[in-house]
């Protein structure tokens, strides 16, 4: 071989390239990384402008910080979520498969009700923070401390459920005992406000202003408010279900309260706060879910629910500023929860079942027999929930209010199903196949 031909041979030999260094282990790509930090930003983003929104328009007035709440709430939860979601995975605390009722078909964790109670504890303490002082009518009439308490305790009920199984008679007694605890700090049902129109005076029989309950105030105080937990809880048998129509119950209390007739701002402020960890936990709990309430989420948000629909509506009419009796109101709120659950019990009542026994015939569970997906049901339900509480804010005049916070979710809702899934999706798409 000559010369030439040896160096021509040679400059056509493939130099191999040096292989590019792998990720660590769990590391994600570096693009959707940039975009976890894209995200991670806009969510410090929304609790530094709560925060600051707490500090200098509400000029430190903890009556006037719904909005702030709603926001900083929303920002953790939208956080804690998936850290509580890859901790739970890791730990095989998981919802199963197998029973014929449940409608997912992998495995998906169930503490999502450890998020939404952190998010409300932590938002809560930090405006508290920031204004200084809980103020007295806040402890007392309208009840922050008895929600707290009542509500910790059920939390905790539901926790110890999703680790391992209570039986339904404990958890009803301890549910009593959290709904009594409530009750002696400040959170019960004394009287029910009647309008004016509702004056009936038929001998001995005197109808007006409003009912005295009296003795019957502790033991109705607790069926509903035992009634409202367990209500959600049945309801949220479908990805999205009870967050979502929990959170638009949550909406319609915040606007509601701050009706003038009603004048709650506390009520208000605990249900914008409720509100916010909902829709910031509905990012992961929607169709897909990534992660479910589990009984601690639902019993807690059952059981806030139902005390600030007391606090902040039954007691807070004044007696004859609203064209109808208040439990009216409160049965529009949560119409959808309470209705599924009473049909259930009726239901299984007349079959000579238990009250408690699982079975798929819930209306969600019909909705899907019939061919729909589980986002039109849930869109389904969702607008059902949203005209009741639309015609629960027209009887105190707070439509306007509903519509505009209404219409604020929905735009946070387009960001996160156009915007972030969207992203999400382009960037787990898989390659198209190459032509034939």
């Amino acid at each position: 071989m000559t010369q030439p031909e040896a160096m021509e041979e040679k400059s056509q030999e493939v130099v191999p390239l040096p292989e590019p260094s792998p990720l660590p282990p769990g590391a994600p790509p570096p693009r959707l990384r940039v975009s976890r930090n894209a995200i991670l930003v806009f969510q410090l983003l929304l609790a530094a402008v709560g925060v600051w929104w707490a500090y200098v328009p509400a000029q430190e007035d903890l009556a006037q910080a719904q909005i702030p709440g709603f926001l900083i709430a929303l920002a953790i939860s939208w956080w804690l979520t998936p850290e509580i979601s890859s901790r739970a995975i890791k730990l095989g605390l998981v919802d199963k498969v197998g029973e014929a009722r449940k409608i997912h078909t992998t495995p998906v964790p169930r503490l999502g009700g450890v998020g939404i109670y952190m998010s409300v504890l932590i938002t809560i303490v930090s405006l508290i923070a920031i204004a200084g002082r809980l103020p007295k009518d806040a402890r007392g009439a309208e009840g922050i401390v008895g929600i707290a308490v009542g509500g910790t305790l059920v939390f905790v009920l539901g926790l110890i459920d999703d680790l391992e199984s209570i039986k339904a008679l404990y958890k009803l007694v301890i549910q009593i005992l959290a709904a009594c605890t409530a009750y002696s700090l400040g959170v019960r049902i004394k009287t029910i406000p009647l309008p004016d129109i509702m004056h009936i005076d038929i001998g001995w029989f005197h109808l007006h202003g409003h009912i005295e309950l009296g003795l019957w105030s502790l033991p109705l105080t607790v069926i509903w408010l035992v009634g409202v937990a367990n209500a959600v809880n049945l309801i949220d048998g479908m990805d999205g279900l009870a967050a979502g129509v929990s959170a638009i119950s949550a909406l319609t209390i915040w606007s509601v309260a701050l009706g003038p007739e009603i004048a709650r701002p506390y009520a208000a402020l605990m249900a914008a706060v409720v509100a916010g960890a909902l829709l910031g936990f509905l990012r992961w709990n929607f169709n897909p879910a990534r992660i479910f309430l589990g009984d601690s989420g639902a019993y807690l948000t059952g059981f806030i629910l139902a005390a600030i629909s007391i606090t902040g509506v039954v007691k807070g009419a004044a007696t004859g500023t609203v064209i109808v009796p208040t439990v009216l109101l409160v049965l529009f709120i949560l119409a959808f929860p309470l209705a599924d659950t009473t049909w259930a019990i009726l239901r299984r009542t007349a079959k000579g079942k238990s009250p408690f026994s699982p079975d798929r015939l819930h209306l969600h569970h019909r909705l899907l027999d019939t061919g729909l997906d589980q986002k039109k049901v849930a869109y389904i339900i969702y607008g059902i929930s949203g005209m009741l509480g639309f015609i629960a804010t027209c009887f105190v005049h707070q439509q306007d209010y509903f519509l505009k916070v209404v219409g604020g979710v929905l735009v946070l809702a387009w960001f996160f199903a156009e915007v972030l899934n969207g992203h999400r999706q382009k960037k787990h798409r898989p390659p198209s196949d190459p032509p034939a």
